[in-house]
């Protein structure tokens, strides 16, 4: 039997989240210990509700509440856009829990088009604006090709390739 408190909580959050089966068991577990301590829970209501957690999963998996290949596309798309380098993708990724195999084999399949980490720096350069905000420092062509190599760089683009993108777009006039 599952408690009101976790079925109303659940259904609060995963209808304004999308989160993995992982993610959503972490959440449930840090809710009901920031109550505990909030002195709103007792501890042996702590400790049946703890017991509970998976039953709450499994219920709203049961539901297709977690659809993870959907969500690890979606928010991998979305790492895309804003210009996320593929070691900032990984890593958040990986933060948000997905199941191993699975976002490996996604993660590798998406990157091994040759294209990509050209369509990521663009993207990056695109949204950063970091080339707009180079040229206003009045600085040597050398100079401003260093300093977007090494915001690049900190930003987990791969310093070789990253270099050899942007001297293929000044090479064609785009920059």
């Amino acid at each position: 039997m599952i408690s009101d408190y976790l079925k109303k909580y659940s259904t609060y959050y995963l209808t304004r989240y999308s989160v993995t089966k992982k993610k959503f068991q972490d959440i449930l577990k840090k809710k009901i210990t920031k109550d505990f301590l909030e002195k709103k829970l007792n501890l042996d209501e702590r400790i049946d509700l703890e017991n509970q957690v998976s039953d709450v999963v499994e219920v709203f998996e049961k539901l297709g509440a977690f659809n993870e290949k959907i969500l690890i596309e979606v928010t991998f798309q979305n790492y895309v856009n804003k210009g996320y380098s593929k070691q900032k993708i990984k890593h958040k990724i990986i933060d948000l829990k997905f199941e191993e195999p699975m976002a490996s084999s996604f993660l590798d399949k998406m990157f091994e088009n040759q294209k990509f980490p050209e369509l990521l720096l663009r993207n990056y350069l695109k949204k950063s604006k970091i080339i707009e905000k180079q040229k206003k420092l009045n600085i040597s062509e050398k100079q401003l090709f260093d300093n977007i190599l090494r915001k690049l760089a900190n930003q987990g683009f791969e310093y070789y390739e990253s270099k050899e993108i942007l001297k293929k777009l000044i090479s064609n006039g785009e920059l």
